[in-house]
């Protein structure tokens, strides 16, 4: 018995430049249980480089994806929408366009396969202690657009303004449209296609829910999470989402991978499906290593 007889997968492709690496990617994740759906960032201009075939779905208004922003939700939702109106799939994995797979396209049908039913979905529950404010500034407060930035001056600006607003129990949101249970965890997620179907669904019946989240901060870690983990699918959750990144090394955070990180991804990425990330254009070495492994 063929037990990848119907077996359906889609790959979000969130994406914003290197469309040649974006194009060694889909050819190796290529196969007859595979279609691809890509969120090509708006200010790219990228699109037109990428490979287009029928197995391959765009995102016809894409967003433009700023870090720590809305848009960084309302991509993956409209690869949701994309993928809903394309078919059923029994699973939906969400990677970037500088991921590498770490598999074989038959180890990773395989597993999920076997799996099917179970969420993967890397989470931990809030507040968290190990955080600032237990991590809850990230919704409690409401932030203009302005304050949302990697730079600086504007990190040390929001980081008073975050410790005034929580520090005045008056001055801070009101969660009523949140659930009384909130979970922040990793992106990059594979979902069943019911639970991914959920999503929409919680998220159209509940638009105070999304509009919370519309001023935000980095608010992509707790929208899918809260919504997946105060649902029926929170019984078949898996704290885990086969995914090799280095959050350790540096300089950067999640590190670029290099040639001198290949021993450390085969030994520690030992399980994982995927890696990410990597870049072409610092270091070309790694990713013909790493496509000759999969």
């Amino acid at each position: 018995m063929n037990l990848l007889h119907n077996f359906k997968m889609a790959y979000v492709v969130l994406c914003h430049k290197s469309p040649q690496q974006i194009n060694l990617l889909i050819d190796r994740l290529t196969d007859e249980h595979v279609e691809f759906f890509l969120h090509v960032d708006k200010k790219s201009g990228i699109e037109e480089q990428i490979i287009h075939r029928e197995d391959i779905h765009f995102v016809e208004h894409p967003v433009d994806v700023q870090w720590g922003h809305y848009g960084q939700i309302e991509c993956i939702l409209k690869c949701f929408e994309l993928i809903r109106a394309s078919g059923n799939y029994n699973y939906v994995h969400i990677i970037s366009g500088q991921d590498l797979p770490l598999a074989s396209n038959k180890v990773i049908a395989d597993f999920f396969k076997e799996h099917e039913g179970q969420e993967f979905v890397k989470h931990l529950q809030l507040p968290n202690e190990a955080e600032m404010w237990g991590c809850m500034y990230r919704v409690s407060v409401y932030y203009p657009r302005f304050l949302v930035s990697r730079a600086k001056a504007v990190s040390e600006i929001r980081n008073r303004y975050i410790n005034l607003v929580m520090s005045v129990p008056w001055l801070k949101r009101s969660l009523k449209e949140l659930p009384e249970e909130l979970y922040k965890g990793s992106n990059w997620m594979s979902l069943t296609g019911k639970c991914m179907e959920y999503i929409l669904e919680f998220i159209a019946e509940h638009p105070g829910y999304v509009r919370l989240f519309r001023n935000s901060f980095c608010g992509d870690e707790i929208f899918f999470h809260s919504i997946i983990l105060n649902s029926k699918y929170k019984d078949n959750v898996i704290n885990e989402i086969k995914r090799y990144t280095d959050w350790n090394t540096g300089p950067e955070f999640p590190r670029t991978l290099r040639a001198e990180d290949y021993e450390r991804i085969r030994a520690q990425g030992a399980g994982c499906f995927w890696g990410r990330k990597f870049d072409l254009d610092v270091d070309k070495e790694i990713i013909s290593d790493i496509l000759r492994l999969a």
